[in-house]
């Protein structure tokens, strides 16, 4: 079974809209929540509406619970959000101590949204879902993403498939700072072995989210498709991944080996 060849169309985390209007804002600085309308709280907004009714801030404001001293959840949660640029991936990449700089936002707090944000990315990592197919560059993006697509330094991930082109199993086998990694292949053939994968798929990030391969890039990947000949295993992309989007290999044609040994 051969690796389709697709475009480069990753998929992409959009952020709910979030306007929320001159009257609620107002609202917020002149009553506490038990004061407002049923239908206006957000905890019974989302029991009666359902969850998807909810602004952006009205769901951090359900995560952060209370409010202090001078505002109410939902004026926190407003002032969280706009610290952030209103963005809600830019929200979940920044760390518990980047949101403890906003007011009124506390170490229980910052745990709390920081679990939320967990949840969601195992939910986009499918930790205990059907066993996913690789048919592209595009659902290796999806399976890849949730553990590259925030780190501040570099990882090297490889994700080992059977022949089927399931995963059987992703592993980071390297880790570097803020401008490179190292990835040992006898390590990752090694591991290969083990999981009896004839087809793997490899990956490593760009915190500065900058998609252009480096030399080293380059060479290393025309090194795994040289040892991966020796063994019969076969390297069906190498992607890189920035921030919410990504290069292939496959699908830039630079997966073709140069005569240089390995």
């Amino acid at each position: 079974m051969g690796f389709v060849e697709f475009r480069n169309l990753g998929p992409r985390l959009y952020a709910c809209s979030d306007e929320s209007t001159e009257s609620e804002g107002e609202l917020a600085g002149m009553l506490s929540i038990p004061q407002w309308s049923s239908e206006d709280r957000p905890r019974e907004k989302c029991l009666s509406q359902g969850s998807r009714s909810l602004t952006t801030t009205e769901c951090l404001a359900l995560l952060l619970r209370t409010g202090h001293r001078d505002g109410t959840a939902l004026s926190l949660a407003q002032g969280l959000w706009r610290a952030h640029g209103e963005d809600l991936q830019t929200l979940i990449e920044a760390s518990p101590e980047v949101w403890m700089h906003s007011f009124g936002v506390g170490p229980a707090k910052a745990a709390a949204l920081a679990a939320a944000f967990e949840l969601g990315r195992r939910m986009r990592e499918g930790e205990g879902g059907s066993r996913q197919t690789i048919r592209g560059s595009a659902d290796a993006f999806d399976v890849l993403r949730p553990k590259l697509e925030a780190l501040d330094h570099e990882e090297f991930w490889v994700m080992y498939l059977s022949r089927a082109h399931h995963v059987l199993a992703c592993e980071c086998i390297g880790k570097g700072g803020w401008t490179g990694t190292v990835a040992d292949l006898r390590v990752l053939f090694q591991r290969a072995l083990i999981w009896r994968a004839p087809a793997i798929v490899v990956a490593h990030n760009h915190p500065s989210g900058r998609l252009v391969p480096s030399a080293e890039d380059r060479e290393l990947t025309n090194r795994m498709v040289h040892a991966g000949k020796f063994l019969d295993i076969v390297l069906l992309d190498h992607l890189i991944i920035g921030r919410r989007d990504y290069v292939s290999f496959a699908d830039r044609g630079w997966l073709s080996p140069s005569p240089e040994k390995v």
